[in-house]
């Protein structure tokens, strides 16, 4: 008698296959044709470190001086939130040392350039390991800043350029404020911290819900503290500027003409890419920080110059020899889908 039970296994595995390619080819065109525009002036760099070891991106951040990319974020186990360092080692040679995968062992790629990758440990400057989402990193080449609950804390640039994998890297300072910073960056000699906005789960206080000369109301803010060398760590404490931001801004970054670029998303929701020009900027008024009344501007549509749709869950972004860099949650081990249409890398483009 023939024994149908295998053959009839093999069929239904076969039709769950072809079911499954099927669903990730629909996917891949959905994407492609929704974003298309995104794709069309986007490139692929490379992939994000950790995003396949249980690491959920939140931020980026390129060190010029050493040739280093950050990566700050945190962890889907719940375990400590690390810092991940992809540093390029040279070009034109093929081997690849990479250091974070899941056995910690060297793993050989061949590419065109070599580079390692390390995951970092860090604790608050009393030495407790550090927790918070990880929202975002930015640096001088002296200093680093990690976003933390109310505050920021100050790590020694150096210190994290040179760490070892495992290295544990303590923080020399904690810089409290009145606002939990959702996205960090250093532009034009300026450091730029912002708050996010989502209603029901992330409210914000009433005084940050400002309507713009538009009529939109904006529900977040943008504090903007200037360079200060006479200050502990460079920039000064109290705002010279604010800006009225929408809601779910998850990074900023500047192009080389000058014009800010908030990076917005929520959920499986499409991501945006806003650019505001600086020159169609005007005074609306004034905000109180810090016990100090200082210029308010509002980005809204009279300064809005573009509106680049994009994939789902943008975070932190970051400006670079002309390009803006993307960094993306979706394929994290967390939410997974992203990784069905190459989320997991970062991305390139000229705003």
């Amino acid at each position: 008698m023939e024994h149908k039970g295998p053959r009839i296994v093999g069929i239904i595995v076969l039709v769950l296959m072809g079911l499954f390619i099927a669903i990730v080819a629909a996917i891949n065109i959905y994407v492609n044709t929704t974003y298309a525009t995104f794709y069309d002036q986007a490139e692929k760099q490379f992939e994000i470190p950790g995003i396949n070891s249980g690491f959920i991106p939140q931020d980026l951040d390129y060190l010029d001086s050493e040739d280093i990319w950050f990566f700050s974020g945190y962890m889907n186990d719940g375990s400590p939130s690390p810092l991940y360092k992809r540093t390029n080692d040279a070009t034109n040679n093929v081997t690849n040392n990479v250091t974070n995968n899941p056995t910690n062992n060297a793993e050989t790629n061949t590419t065109e350039s070599a580079y390692t990758v390390t995951k970092i440990q860090l604790a608050n400057p009393d030495g407790t390991p550090y927790t918070d989402h990880g929202s975002a990193i930015t640096t001088t080449d002296q200093y680093a800043f990690l976003a933390a609950e109310q505050s920021y804390l100050v790590f020694d640039t150096n210190a994290l350029a040179a760490a070892q994998e495992g290295d544990t890297v303590v923080a020399l300072d904690r810089i409290n404020l009145d606002f939990s910073p959702a996205f960090m960056n250093i532009e034009n000699d300026a450091l730029y911290l912002g708050v996010f906005y989502h209603p029901g789960d992330y409210e914000t206080p009433a005084a940050m819900h400002i309507t713009t000369p538009d009529g939109t109301e904006n529900p977040a803010v943008m504090y903007s503290y200037p360079q200060d060398i006479t200050q502990p760590y460079g920039f000064a404490r109290v705002p010279a500027a604010v800006y009225s931001i929408p809601g779910m801004i998850q990074g900023t970054c500047q192009t080389e003409s000058g014009e800010i670029v908030l990076s917005q998303s929520f959920g499986a929701n499409s991501s945006h890419l806003y650019v505001y020009s600086q020159d169609n900027l005007v005074q609306t008024g004034t905000y109180l920080a810090d016990g100090v009344d200082v210029a308010l501007y509002c980005l809204d549509n009279t300064s809005l110059t573009d509106d680049l749709l994009a994939p789902p869950m943008l975070e932190g972004i970051e400006s670079e020899d002309g390009q803006v860099y993307v960094t993306d949650e979706a394929a994290s081990n967390k939410y997974l889908f992203g990784k069905l249409y190459g989320a997991g890398h970062v991305y390139s483009l000229t705003l």
